[in-house]
Parts: C-alpha cells; sequence; structure tokens
C-alpha cells in the first residue's frame, strides 16, 4: 500500500478558503483600528454662567457658603450650593447678598479641583474667599454676578 500526501482537490479548496477568510478578517480589522477615533469627552460646563437680567431671580440665584478658615464640609456642587473659605475681610453679621468683583487663580489641582480667589461686595464691605469646585462640573463665580451668602453655621441648619 502507497502512502500518497493528501492533496485532493476538495482538501486544498478549503485550505484555499480558510486563507481567505483570514486575510479578509484581517483586513477588516486593520481597516477598523485605522479608522477608529477615541470618543468625545464629555460636556464641560462653562467656565462664568451667563448673566443677564432674565437670570439674577432669587430662584435661579446661586447660594454662596463662606466657611471661616479651610473648614469645609465638601466641594460645590451643581445644587446652586458654592462652597468658599474666607480669607481676608470680615463677612457683616446681617449679609445676605453679594456682588462678585474678580475671579482669578483658577487653576485646577492635581485633583481637578479650582481654588479661585474671588472679591465679593457685601454692602459696603469688600471680602475675599477660595472657591473650591471642579470646573468641568460647576462655573466659577462670575464678575457681576449676584449671590446669595450664608455662613457655615446657616449652612448646617439647612
Amino acid at each position: 500500500m502507497q502512502h500518497t500526501k493528501n492533496h485532493t482537490p476538495t482538501r486544498l479548496a478549503s485550505r484555499l478558503l480558510i486563507s481567505i477568510a483570514l486575510a479578509g478578517a484581517l483586513v477588516v480589522a486593520l481597516v477598523a483600528i485605522a479608522s477608529w477615533q477615541p470618543p468625545d469627552p464629555p460636556a464641560s460646563t462653562s467656565h462664568f454662567v451667563e448673566l443677564s437680567p432674565g437670570n439674577q431671580t432669587d430662584s435661579t440665584r446661586r447660594t454662596v457658603v463662606i466657611a471661616p478658615g479651610a473648614d469645609l464640609p465638601n466641594l460645590s456642587g451643581a445644587d446652586k450650593l458654592l462652597m468658599t473659605s474666607l480669607v481676608d475681610g470680615q463677612l457683616p453679621s446681617q449679609a445676605m447678598q453679594a456682588v462678585v468683583r474678580t475671579d482669578s487663580n483658577c487653576q485646577p489641582d492635581q485633583h481637578g479641583v479650582s481654588h479661585c480667589l474671588n472679591e465679593l461686595a457685601v454692602g459696603a464691605a469688600t471680602v475675599v474667599v477660595r472657591h473650591h469646585h471642579k470646573m468641568s462640573e460647576v462655573p466659577c463665580l462670575t464678575p457681576g454676578e449676584t449671590v446669595t451668602i450664608v455662613s457655615l453655621e446657616q449652612y448646617k441648619r439647612l
């Protein structure tokens, strides 16, 4: 009995079809890799809020919590509560609102949190606060913006 190589036409055709299928799959994979683009980053929040007569109402006004020193319970959130620490000046005891004068030093730290410096006009007084927030989630205090202010003690009672 002679041992012959198994190269029948059917066997060769099967190998050829497998090779063509593998080459096709490789081409599809290379095209997919070449055309892949990273997903768009999530939409970020504007640096400032838009100031217009219609959005400076009591119901839409943001609230600034002013804590003495750095004694803050958390960061500013999208719930209109902005967490700040008093840096300079004395907050008048009966103050209820302020106008933002400045916004500076907004570079985020290694955790993506900005610690912006803001001057606030509180009646005839001026105070400087540091606003702790992620700019990708919460806009900075906007010069010209009128805000409601509460002390840390008032905030703890809310």
